[in-house]
């Protein structure tokens, strides 16, 4: 006997993936806007950056396990073999950056002692303080992201097969 699959990703599922989407673009953001700004400002970003971006490696990993232990749709299909092996290999590509990126930034505060800076006020920010791997590795993982929303546009607006609503709370 063959196990259905559900229509729709389960409602935990669909809550960790849109918690994690925001939180990604907020920390992406509180980054991008704190790149230039001056050393003693960047403690007040990174106060919030920092620990958010924790958030998003738990959630990741909350998300790698409803994703082993959950049933889930069927994967989508765009009509095109290359394409299916493209989307597949994004998804796995956007769980590995949600993983690296806060991996990179724990590197990156353990390597300049930034939590007593940030959290508990002790020092100042050192002065050659660089994003070193994690600020190479976001302009991919944006990308990744950016790629990733395109086809969810192009499967809802061109192939008009409601992906979007997989990703969504209903029946």
């Amino acid at each position: 006997m063959s196990e259905q699959r559900p229509k729709r990703y389960s409602p935990l599922w669909v809550t960790l993936h849109w918690v994690a989407a925001l939180l990604i673009f907020v920390v992406f953001y509180i980054g991008i806007i704190s790149e230039d700004v001056r050393l003693a400002e960047k403690v007040g970003y990174l106060r919030w950056h920092m620990p958010l971006g924790v958030t998003v490696f738990l959630l990741t990993l909350a998300r790698l396990v409803v994703r082993w232990r959950a049933p889930r749709p069927a994967d989508a299909t765009t009509g095109s073999a290359l394409l299916d092996k493209a989307g597949a290999l994004t998804h796995y590509l956007l769980y590995l950056f949600s993983l690296l990126m806060p991996l990179t930034g724990m590197a990156l505060s353990w390597t300049f002692n930034l939590a007593p800076v940030v959290f508990e006020g002790q020092g100042s920010l050192p002065r050659n303080l660089q994003p070193m791997l994690h600020g190479v590795i976001y302009p991919f993982f944006a990308f990744l992201i950016l790629l990733h929303i395109l086809a969810a546009l192009y499967h809802q607006f061109i192939r008009k097969d409601n992906l979007l609503a997989r990703m969504w709370y209903g029946k």
